[in-house]
């Protein structure tokens, strides 16, 4: 094999190893990202905005990434010009499909107004709220109450805290502390949630498209290496 030949085979090789390393990573920060946009968005705001679909498909496509890096590196190392060539093809689909979440992503999370789905939101947490149910968006998103946390809890909960603590998912310590304490989180929870959904599938838009540039790199590299391989093999067949 020639010195383009060996020089595909090893940026093939080096790619196949990133490949696995990015399917396992977008599966990952998929899933968590899939967790947190469950817990802190409404079943309305999810059907209806589909905001946890970005990171849904982005475990999808970081899994089949994955499972198609393992035929690709059956065909460097053997030499299949077969797995090769089915690596690329699936490559080149993967691409396109990360070429559609990112740009889906970029065009809907980035370049719109999204006033709508704050107020759904917002709504969203203050029936939580009343219904003492904003611990666990408190507890992962590092937030208190909606707005404006000392006076929420004041009106909510003064009975209960008798209007000077807040639940200790609002507090650093984890355990009950004033509205005036210092250990209180300060930020509100919409502003948490909101920017957490929206920024996150920003950011896999963007991770979604470098991703694909990179997949298309890939099947190119694929290709090459195939058609060198076929032509030594031919090469070998005549002489």
């Amino acid at each position: 094999m020639g010195f383009v030949a060996g020089f595909l085979k090893v940026l093939s090789g080096l790619l196949s190893a990133a490949f696995a390393i990015a399917g396992i990573g977008l599966a990952i920060y998929g899933s968590v990202s899939t967790y947190l946009i469950f817990i802190s968005n409404s079943d309305m705001v999810i059907k209806d905005y589909g905001t946890i679909v970005p990171s849904a498909m982005t475990v999808i496509l970081g899994l089949v990434l994955l499972i198609f890096v393992i035929m690709g590196c059956t065909g460097v190392c053997r030499e299949s010009t077969c797995c090769m060539e089915t690596y690329a093809s699936f490559l080149i689909l993967l691409a396109m499909a990360h070429f559609a979440l990112g740009g889906y992503c970029i065009v809907v999370y980035k370049n719109t107004e999204q006033r709508a789905l704050r107020h759904q939101i917002e709504n969203d947490l203050r029936m939580k709220l009343e219904n003492a149910g904003l611990d666990e968006i408190q507890d992962w998103m590092s937030c208190c109450g909606i707005l404006q946390p000392a006076e929420e809890y004041r009106f909510v909960d003064a009975t209960k805290l008798n209007g000077y603590e807040l639940p200790p998912s609002c507090c650093e310590s984890r355990v009950p502390c004033s509205i005036d304490s210092p250990d209180r989180y300060s930020e509100g929870c919409l502003t948490s949630v909101f920017d957490f959904t929206v920024g996150t599938n920003i950011i896999i838009g963007y991770i979604s498209l470098g991703i694909a540039a990179t997949e298309l790199l890939g099947a190119i590299f694929a290709i090459c290496l195939s058609c060198c391989v076929w032509r030594h093999q031919s090469v070998a067949v005549w002489r």
